[in-house]
């Protein structure tokens, strides 16, 4: 860690009745879902690095540094039996569940699944609310809505587009939070804008390096940061570093400045330590920061 990083006590926020870290672990890392672009190898290092005892021992790695909430999947808690952590490390991390399905009939089974495993949150995966909002299906995304606030539990949704954060907005849903990504485009991998599409990140990867090839993730950075200012809901920002094309120095700040209430990074363990410094010092810092913090 630089020297001229200093640790600090992680600030928190609250999301309904949830106590959670201004930064919160991804679960890709663990997945594997790298991101990778066209480095064919990445998921498999990733895959033999990150053991169950490993994930076991980040989580912990997390909590020590005042990291107390992470998005997992089902199949992420499931293959690393990480109700381990709970139950013989005697950890008090805070599992927000991503459901992931497009079949609108099985989300109630899936949340259910998430959570009887432990889930203290869940929200609609982005991926969902974008190909429903593509497909003309935007009702969809308020049934599943609906399904979610039948429990005890808080709620949101997810998007990777601006289009269906705004259609919730108009619809008046009012989650208790929104989990939008937010990076800019001014890194060597991201293609030029005039070649962006609505679905390429659900489409096969382009071969060309002037489309998409796994290698963007929020394609309205300007605009997503100008329609937040009004939002209500806390916001959940991920992909802040685009998929680990950006610095967390750069990222985090432009992240946080640009409104959100919370980044969700994932991180692997010899990453979390300077993570949470960087963060907590750009928190401690002046920031340009426009919206009000909503958490």
């Amino acid at each position: 860690m630089p020297p001229e990083i200093q640790q600090t006590r992680m600030p928190v926020g609250k999301i309904g009745n949830l106590s959670l870290g201004r930064l919160i672990s991804g679960s890709n890392l663990i997945s594997p879902n790298m991101h990778a672009r066209d480095l064919l190898y990445m998921n498999a290092l990733a895959k033999h690095y990150n053991s169950e005892q490993r994930v076991l021992e980040t989580l912990r790695e997390c909590e020590d540094n005042g990291v107390n909430g992470i998005v997992l999947k089902n199949h992420n808690f499931k293959h690393f039996r990480l109700s381990r952590y709970w139950d013989e490390w005697g950890g008090q991390m805070q599992w927000i569940a991503d459901v992931i399905t497009t079949d609108i009939d099985q989300y109630e089974k899936l949340l259910v699944e998430h959570l009887e495993l432990g889930a203290a949150a869940a929200y609609l995966w982005g991926g969902a609310s974008d190909i429903w909002y593509f497909q003309k299906q935007p009702g969809r995304i308020v049934k599943a809505f609906e399904i979610m606030k039948k429990y005890d539990i808080p709620v949101g949704i997810g998007a990777h587009r601006l289009e269906p954060i705004v259609f919730c907005e108009k619809e008046g849903l009012a989650p208790d939070f929104y989990f939008k990504t937010l990076h800019h485009d001014r890194y060597w991998s991201a293609h030029p804008k005039q070649n962006r599409r609505y679905m390429e990140m659900y489409e096969a990867n382009s071969p060309r390096g002037d489309e998409y090839h796994d290698n963007m993730f929020c394609h309205n950075y300007e605009e997503t940061i100008a329609f937040m200012q009004d939002v209500k809901a806390p916001w959940i920002a991920f992909k802040v570093l685009a998929a680990g094309a950006i610095p967390p120095a750069e990222g985090f700040r432009c992240a946080f400045e640009g409104g959100a209430d919370f980044l969700c990074v994932g991180m692997f363990d010899f990453q979390v330590r300077e993570d949470v410094a960087i963060a907590n010092q750009i928190l401690g810092s002046p920031l340009n920061r426009r919206r009000p913090w909503r958490a």
